[in-house]
Parts: structure tokens; C-alpha cells; sequence
């Protein structure tokens, strides 16, 4: 019988295989496991991106999934570059699946088109990006770690989970539980790539234990978090569970989408004390 731990791996690795990700296979079975890839987050050997200068008034700041550019680089982060000035954009956060095959001209690709769009970002990672030649090593020398907190304007808290392989683990949940254990000081959203909650959608596209999701939730609702949002799955959706919104914040890949009609972004606003959302729809 499979212990808990292996039988979540299997799970993962189940997950994966069914979830339309081209894998490089050696990455696929010899990746490291979520467990090792949060002790190394943790060690402090890779640096964290630190808090961007806003307004701290009034801020806006853009989350999204996927640009998963192929070999022709085509995706959408241009249109966001369009918004900066319109909407005010300060920073934005990319939930993972940057390129498709993770050849050398995607990468560089997806990494001048992140710095074109003219603003700081924060990075995680997803499944194409790990399941790929070398992915974590591409990722954690390119973006830094894939776990970590960030404190905005002293008021918004970011925490971004890697949860490239459908599961978070026990080393990520205590460190996660200490992260959202702040006795109410910050606004708090928690970023990463596959959802806990799919919609209509089978469960290759959330994270794979029920367990896990379940705690996850709990801890969510326990620490009022205003908002656990996710890529993964091309398209929008919007739920409240016991009190936590939770997004699947649209797409900047190219092709088309898994559910929903609108392309876009998931936009958040600070302002007055408060944190409000809307969705972005690229016309």
C-alpha cells in the first residue's frame, strides 16, 4: 500500500499526464519533489523579489495565468502593456505556464515580454514550467523561489504557493499557516497556479487531494483571506466559498480557452482602506 505521501505524488503525476502538458519526461519522473523545491525556497539561498513603491493610497495591480508562448511568441502581455498608463497599473503577478515547450527562444521570449510590459512583477510557477527540460532550475535562476510572501504599501500581503505539480504539501501548509497567522494586520491574497475549486471542470484542473483542498480552505476562511486566485485553466470564474473569493483570472496565452469567452485579466484596486476587483476583458 502507498503511503500518503506517494500516493499524493501519484497523484500529481496522474494529474499531469492528464492535463494536456507536453512534458519532457525525464523532467516528468526525476523533477523535484514539492517538498524539496519549498526547503529550498525556505533555505534563503534564493532571493525573493521584494515590495514594489506604490501610492500607498491607491494602487492597482494585474494577476493572470498562462502566456504559454509557443515558437511563434505570440501571446497577450502586449494588450496588459497597453493598460499600464489607462488603468494605473503598478505591478502585476503571473500564476505559472509561461511557454509551452520550453525551448531557448521561448524562454527568452517570455521573459523580454515580461519586462516590456514596463511595470515589477512577481512570478510562480506551473506545470509546463516544471514538467519541461531543466524546469526548476530554469525557473528559481530566472524568477527566484516559487513560494514566498510580499508586504505592498504595508497593508496588501501577497503570498505565492507553488503548486506546479497539484499538490502544496506539509512543509508548504505549516509555512503557509504561519504566513497568513498575522492577527489581522494585512489584506491578504494568496497566488498560485492550479485552483481549489474547478467550477464544472474535472479534477485535473484543481489541486489533486481532497484533503489538501479542504485544508486549504479552512485555513483560508480561519485567516479571512480575501482572495485565493489561480491560473491554469484558460477562461474567468468567480467563487465565494465561506467568505473567500476565489478567481481563475483569465489567460494571456494565444489559442483558445477551456471555459468562458472573454480573454483578459483579473485586476485588484486599493483604495480607501479597502481592496476591490474587477475583470478585464480584452476586446
Amino acid at each position: 500500500m502507498l503511503s500518503n505521501g506517494r500516493r499524493l505524488a501519484a497523484c500529481g503525476l496522474v494529474l499531469a499526464a492528464i492535463a494536456g502538458c507536453e512534458l519532457d519526461w525525464g523532467q516528468f519522473i526525476a523533477h523535484p519533489t514539492v517538498e524539496e523545491r519549498v526547503r529550498e525556497n525556505l533555505s534563503g539561498r534564493l532571493q525573493a523579489p521584494g515590495p514594489v513603491a506604490v501610492d500607498p493610497d491607491s494602487f492597482s495591480f494585474a494577476m493572470f495565468g498562462d502566456p504559454q508562448v509557443e515558437h511563434d511568441n505570440v501571446n497577450n502581455l502586449g494588450r496588459l502593456k497597453a493598460d499600464v498608463q489607462v488603468r494605473g497599473i503598478a505591478f502585476f503577478c503571473a500564476l505559472g505556464d509561461f511557454t509551452e515547450h520550453a525551448t531557448p527562444d521561448e524562454r527568452d521570449s517570455i521573459v523580454k515580454d515580461f519586462q516590456s510590459v514596463g511595470v515589477p512583477y512577481y512570478a510562480t510557477i506551473g506545470n509546463h514550467d516544471l514538467y519541461q527540460a531543466d524546469g526548476w532550475e530554469w525557473f528559481k535562476t530566472t524568477f527566484g523561489p516559487s513560494c514566498y510572501p510580499v508586504v505592498i504599501a504595508d497593508r496588501v500581503k501577497l503570498i505565492f504557493l507553488d503548486t506546479a505539480d497539484g499538490l502544496l504539501g506539509p512543509a508548504q501548509f505549516d509555512w503557509l499557516e504561519s504566513e497568513l497567522d498575522d492577527g489581522g494586520r494585512y489584506i491578504k491574497i494568496v497566488g498560485t497556479h492550479y485552483s481549489a475549486f474547478g467550477g464544472p471542470e474535472p479534477i485535473m484542473w484543481r489541486l489533486a487531494s481532497t484533503a489538501e483542498r479542504m485544508k486549504l480552505q479552512h485555513l483560508l476562511q480561519k485567516y479571512r483571506v480575501h482572495s485565493f486566485v489561480s491560473g491554469h485553466i484558460h477562461g474567468w470564474l468567480h467563487t465565494v466559498v465561506e467568505g473567500v473569493n476565489h478567481f481563475i483570472c483569465g489567460t494571456m496565452a494565444p489559442g483558445g480557452l477551456d471555459y468562458g469567452t472573454d480573454k483578459g485579466y483579473l485586476l485588484f484596486t486599493f483604495a480607501h482602506d479597502s481592496l476591490s476587483w474587477q475583470q478585464v476583458v480584452f476586446e
